[in-house]
């Protein structure tokens, strides 16, 4: 699948004819010096050299894998990434580290698919006319809006029904304990996936009673003022169902008691 998309975009760029391609821009400096300063508290250096070059995060992600502290990094790290999207420029993939790529391979099943594929079958029938191209060129700026937009809207729309479902699923189990880990840390509190289930609650910060607790950004993590105690992104944790609300798709959660919380 990605020789065919990155072969069709290869072929189309060199064509020099109007085209849709999928795109992921490099991740923001700032971003990335935020990771690394992140990821010296592990005791870990990434030699950036101005830039961000997709080959040395993959050799940085083959340093941390296996080691306890590898699911939040690359957690960390994915959220440093943007957010891939459609456009008429090529300015080729950063997260797939590929100067071509594009949408070709499934044309039932997203709309760019099926532009890629009259764009492909235009050309290569060669009727690539002086006005066939001055229409493409000027109708596929707005395609790739609307088209990233809408991909985002589906994808908002699929995770607000996973999240019906997923409430609906826990609203029996109120009072029941479960092993998760922290996949998100706020000012508020921090989210909790449940092992068992792949369901995500979230533990206010009003419901740690035994301390006063900072939210430490660059750490992702909860840290107590006077315990010192911290709660950060793939901390393993035992929580218990306090409440569901299924109109506010919302799980709520308390820390068990007698559960241990170990750090990642």
């Amino acid at each position: 699948m990605l020789q065919a998309n990155q072969t069709v975009a290869r072929f189309m760029a060199h064509s020099k004819t109007a085209f849709l391609y999928r795109v992921h821009e490099e991740p923001d400096n700032e971003d990335l010096l935020d990771f690394k300063e992140f990821i010296s508290n592990f005791g870990y250096h990434l030699e950036l050299k101005g830039r961000a070059r997709p080959k040395t995060l993959q050799r940085f992600l083959e340093q941390v894998k296996g080691k306890t502290e590898e699911k939040l990094i690359n957690h960390v790290l994915l959220r440093s990434m943007k957010q891939a999207r459609y456009s008429e420029e090529n300015i080729g993939h950063f997260g797939l580290a590929f100067d071509f790529y594009t949408h070709f391979t499934s044309p039932i099943r997203r709309y760019p698919d099926l532009i890629v594929h009259r764009l492909l079958k235009t050309m290569l029938a060669k009727k690539f006319s002086d006005k066939e191209k001055d229409k493409w060129s000027a109708a596929l700026p707005d395609i790739a809006n609307h088209t990233s937009k809408m991909e985002r809207n589906a994808m908002e729309a699929e995770r607000e029904i996973v999240d019906l479902k997923k409430t609906q699923f826990m609203s029996d189990k109120v009072g029941e304990a479960f092993d998760g880990f922290i996949t998100g840390v706020t000012s508020f509190g921090f989210f909790v996936e449940l092992k068992d289930y792949f369901v995500e609650g979230l533990v206010h910060v009003t419901n740690l009673k035994d301390d006063y607790y900072t939210f430490v950004e660059k750490q992702h993590s909860l840290i107590g003022e006077r315990t010192k105690k911290r709660f950060r992104i793939g901390d393993e944790v035992k929580v218990k169902i306090q409440k569901v609300d299924i109109g506010k798709r919302q799980i709520d959660l308390v820390l068990e008691k007698n559960g241990k919380h170990r750090l990642s």
